[in-house]
Parts: structure tokens; sequence; C-alpha cells
């Protein structure tokens, strides 16, 4: 008579519904393809937004009282906001390595080097960025993320490390979204200003003092009433750092599912674009 182990039958029962040997990698699967994608897009927003603040700030600086103090001011305010996009641009690129080795593990790389990696990556998003701001309130919403970590959907391996590192990454990912958040009020009130000053020269100046109304007015008028599309890709961006956020938490109760992060990263790459090639015109 053969005899079954109780694991052997516990196996048996799960692999009618999904596969014992792989019911980790279809619970993270597209991790790292999403986490590059999604990285790759936070960096050309937090650029583009930087560089949009610049040009803004570099319409308002003449109108200013020209004194040594007033560019003194502004410059170092925009080379620290310089800075610390470039250095975001760094806490990205581990994201997106942290999110590829652990795809990694999940597809059964189980080596030394790739448990040493995991942990040197989530000891350096543990060193995130000084964000102005971001309270520790905020950053205990990220915590007790650990207890969502599914116990019958990851492989053994897989599991320790979600519950090591599942509030670090919550936490880098809350860092993306209050850095855009930062970035929609940075370039909001910037662009705010730069819109009065252009409504003052290129729409109101012309109307009233009885000039021949180009086309070049027309397009003046029409782009002071339009919504600013730099504000509609930075809120796109922060939609989608949410999403990232409800997808990490999928990830760790082993429900998976990328698909709607990814469309929505796509349509912000695809807005980039367009917005570039009508500024270039």
């Amino acid at each position: 008579m053969i005899r079954f182990t109780l694991p052997f039958l516990l196996c048996a029962v799960i692999a009618l519904g999904s596969g014992c040997a792989s019911r980790t990698p279809q619970h993270t699967g597209a991790v790292a393809e999403t986490g590059r994608q999604y990285t790759n897009t936070l960096k050309k927003v937090n650029s583009f937004a930087l560089d949009h603040t610049l040009e803004f700030t570099a319409d308002l600086l003449p109108g200013l009282p020209r004194e040594q103090g007033n560019l003194q001011q502004h410059t170092e305010v925009m080379r620290e906001r310089a800075a610390l996009v470039n250095e975001t641009a760094a806490y990205l690129d581990t994201q997106a390595l942290y999110f590829a080795e652990l795809d990694a593990l999940a597809k059964g790389d189980n080596s030394t080097g790739t448990a040493r990696n995991l942990r040197k990556l989530v000891e350096a998003l543990n060193k995130a960025p000084s964000v102005p701001g971001i309270s520790r309130l905020a950053k205990e919403a990220a915590s007790g993320l650990a207890g969502h970590v599914s116990s019958w959907k990851h492989s053994e391996e897989v599991r320790s490390v979600l519950v090591r590192d599942a509030q670090v990454v919550a936490q880098a990912l809350l860092l993306n979204q209050h850095m855009l958040e930062q970035q929609i009020e940075w370039i909001s009130q910037r662009e705010a200003l730069a819109r009065q000053v252009e409504y003052r020269e290129k729409v109101l100046k012309p109307f009233v003092e009885d000039r021949k109304l180009a086309e070049t007015w027309k397009k003046a008028w029409i782009a002071d009433i339009k919504r600013p599309p730099a504000i509609q890709l930075l809120e796109q961006a922060r939609a989608a750092s949410v999403e990232m956020q409800r997808a990490w938490l999928g990830l760790l109760r082993g429900e998976g599912g990328f698909q709607q992060l990814q469309g929505t990263l796509e349509l912000i790459n695809s807005n980039l674009k367009e917005v570039a090639n009508h500024e270039q015109q």
C-alpha cells in the first residue's frame, strides 16, 4: 500500500487549482517589467516637471527687482530642487533593481547572489532622499503591511523576503507619490505667476492698446484658458503612483495584476511625447 505524506497531499490539492511548484511566479508576474516601466516613467515626469519649473522661474526673474539677493535666492532654491530630482532618479533606479531581483527570486533563483542583492537593495531603499514635508504620519501609513503577505500563495523564500521588505518598499512608493505632489505644488505656483505675466503682456496689453490682433494673440488667449498640460501629466503620474501602491499590496496578498497600471504608464509616456512635440512646434 502506497502511503502519502501530509505535505504531499496538500501540494496535490493546491496543484489541482494552480500548481504547487509555480504558485509564486503567477502572483508576482510582470513585477520586474512593471517596476522598470513605472520607475522610468516617474523619472521622466520628475525631469519634465523640473524643466518646466526652471522655465517658469526664468520667465519670472526679469520681472523681479534686479537685486543680487533675488537672483541668488531663486538660483539656490532651483539648484537644490535639481539635486533632489537627481537623487530621486537614483532612488527610483534602486526600486527598479529591487523589483527585478524579486522577480528573479519568484522564478526560482534562490542563489546567494540574489538574496544578497535583495538585502543590499532594501537597505538602500531604507535610505530615502530627504524630501521636505513628508510627515511621520504619512510614513506610518505604510506600516503593518507585512501582515498582508500571503503564507500559501508565495514560496517560502519569497514570503520571507516580502515580510522583511513590505514596509520599506511601501514607504519608497509613498515617497514617490509625495514627490509628485510636491512637484505639482511647485509647478502650479510658478506657472500661475508666469501665466499672469503672459496674460498681461501677450493678451491684455495688445487688446486694450488697440493693436492689430494677430494669430499669436489668439493662441495666447486660448492658452491662458486651457488647463496646462504639465499639471495634467503630473496628476496622471500621481495617480499611477497610487496604483503602484495598490499593486504592491496586491502582490503581497498574492493577487498580482499590473495590467491597469501598465495601461496608465503607457498613457503618461504617450502624453509626454505629445507635449514635447507640441512645445517643439
